[in-house]
């Protein structure tokens, strides 16, 4: 199973609710691993060094006007992610319905 180290910077909160329970700033130190994940692949090659197909050319660019959702929005409303023109923007979707913002 592969792995990789970890530094974890934060607060380590206590798993009781009493009024002795308090946070506790540290940093955890470790590996982080997924079971199935393995180190592996890579370009096959083959044995009698004959050429394979040729390489098909990528796709340009698209039009800058297209934007890529990385993360969308939730349905209840809130914050998405998105790319266009090759930069990360934020977006706000509300929610379908319902009440909105108050207007004053």
């Amino acid at each position: 199973m592969a792995a990789v180290p970890v530094i974890i910077n934060g607060v380590f909160m206590p798993s009781a609710k009493d009024a002795d329970s308090q946070p506790i700033k540290g940093t955890l130190i470790g590996y982080a691993s997924i079971p199935g994940l393995e180190v592996g692949g890579g370009p096959v090659i083959p044995p009698d060094g004959s050429p394979v197909d040729p390489p098909i050319d990528p796709p340009g660019q698209p039009d800058s006007g297209l934007a890529v959702v990385i993360k969308p929005a939730p349905v209840t409303g809130g914050w998405g992610l998105a790319s266009q023109g090759g930069e990360l923007q934020w977006f706000f979707a509300p929610a379908k319905g319902g009440p909105g913002p108050k207007n004053r």
